[in-house]
């Protein structure tokens, strides 16, 4: 049986944020085609496009640039881990999604994510195992050292903001079946 979902019209610009494997990009996804909104994941900003290999910045004009355009839009679904650069977003979104998502459950996901992207048939940038344990020693510090500069920079916008430990329950607050 399949699920369908009606938009809720207060909610057509939608900030997901948590940290690494905590499940952005797959309710991004959900909550795009549910709601037939495009969704921007801001890794795709902030890291370099024509770069070859994880780890280099997109030029901060470039960035911003990109950033307002989505912006420009009626309506949006963006994720990332980015607070501080990201404000206007905030500003503008009509609910701030916060994934607070077990660290283990993190852990395993961004592991399962490495070991995907060494495939051969993978085209995308390659991690290297350097880079995952850099990954994993930061998302373990994420909830005691970027979530209090997360909430910090969401400011006076946290009667926005709705907190969940995992993605179907932001879904159904998000969206509501027919």
């Amino acid at each position: 049986m399949t699920v369908q979902y009606l938009c809720t019209p207060m909610y057509r610009k939608i900030y997901i944020i948590g940290a690494p494997g905590s499940g952005k990009s797959h309710i991004a996804r959900l909550l795009s085609l549910s709601l037939n909104v495009s969704a921007y994941e801001l890794d795709d900003l902030y890291w370099d496009p024509d770069a070859d290999r994880y780890g280099i910045p997109t030029d901060e004009v470039r960035r911003t640039r990109m950033l307002n355009d989505i912006l420009a839009e009626p309506a949006w679904i963006m994720e990332g881990i980015y607070h501080s650069w990201t404000r206007p977003c905030f500003e503008q979104a009509d609910v701030i999604i916060v994934l607070r998502t077990n660290v283990w459950i993190r852990h395993w996901r961004l592991i399962r994510r490495y070991l995907a992207h060494r495939r051969r048939s993978y085209t995308g940038k390659r991690e290297t195992f350097t880079d995952l344990l850099r990954l994993l020693a930061w998302n373990h510090r994420y909830e005691k050292r970027q979530l209090p500069k997360v909430f910090a920079d969401i400011g006076d916008q946290m009667n926005k903001v709705r907190s969940f430990t995992n993605s179907s329950a932001a879904m159904t607050a998000i969206v509501r079946p027919v």
